[in-house]
């Protein structure tokens, strides 16, 4: 009885360890498997992943070069918008100040003597009173004259200021659209530089990985930088776009110059 269940345990032992084995022997060839899988991967995608990268270089530098286009003739109008009639409108500016600066004694007398006999009036002082309407009196005259002088210039500026902004007002319209566009690049710029983070600690990972033999991270690693790599190769695509629409806007801009 006793040699009976002793046969029985020992084939049972058996049976565990020959399954025991060919387990592992699965798990080892189900890794070997992954790791043939993972190289395969990293094979497919080098091709794309180099022309992706060469690509997103092309991009970059032909933004840059748009921008800088851009970013050189919107200077010129600027430029040539804040010289539009700066002569004239400083010289114009600088009569109005004058012709203030000129009258102005003579107008705070008039207004000091006004408000004296107001005074003296109230007080019940009519004396005071008369002789200070006597002297605010016969300054009306040159008052008159000083006040029309002022009026005339400041008119003058005031006219030539908004014939100027009537002059500019078309090319200001033109370029009115480049501000959001720019607020829309800077956005996707700050998009870009953190997918670059991202992508550049894949990039890390990944020569780690090869150095360690370690296919499948490899592989994990390349694929997460060559997704990164596309996200910025779309947020380059709309920029250039952006660029391209200032650049539009610019030219719009650059017709109607006077």
């Amino acid at each position: 009885m006793f040699i009976h269940k002793f046969s029985y345990l020992k084939r049972f032992v058996q049976l565990i360890l020959v399954v025991a084995l060919l387990n592992s022997n699965l798990t080892m060839a189900a890794a070997g498997t992954d790791w043939d899988s993972a190289l395969d991967d990293i094979n497919g995608l080098h091709g794309n992943y180099t022309s992706l990268q060469t690509a997103l270089k092309s991009e970059s530098s032909r933004i840059q070069m748009l921008r800088k286009q851009n970013n050189e003739t919107l200077k010129s109008i600027h430029s040539v918008i804040e010289s539009t009639d700066k002569a004239l409108l400083g010289r114009l500016s600088s009569e109005a100040t004058s012709v203030k600066k000129k009258h102005a004694p003579l107008l705070e007398q008039y207004s000091t003597l006004s408000k004296q006999s107001t005074a003296a009036k109230k007080a019940r002082d009519f004396k005071t009173a008369t002789l200070l309407d006597l002297r605010r009196n016969k300054l009306k005259a040159a008052v008159a004259i000083a006040r029309t002088e002022i009026k005339a210039k400041t008119d003058a500026l005031a006219t030539a200021r908004k014939q100027t902004a009537t002059k500019l007002k078309p090319i200001k319209d033109a370029l009115a659209p480049i501000s959001a566009l720019k607020k829309q690049i800077t956005a996707a710029n700050k998009n870009i530089t953190v997918a670059q983070k991202v992508r550049s600690e894949a990039d890390k990972q990944y020569k780690s990985a090869v150095k360690q033999g370690d296919a499948i991270k490899a592989a994990t690693e390349m694929r997460i930088s060559y997704e990164q790599m596309m996200r910025i190769h779309s947020m380059q695509q709309n920029i250039y776009s952006w660029e391209h629409k200032i650049a539009l806007a610019i030219h719009s801009a650059e017709s109607k110059l006077p």
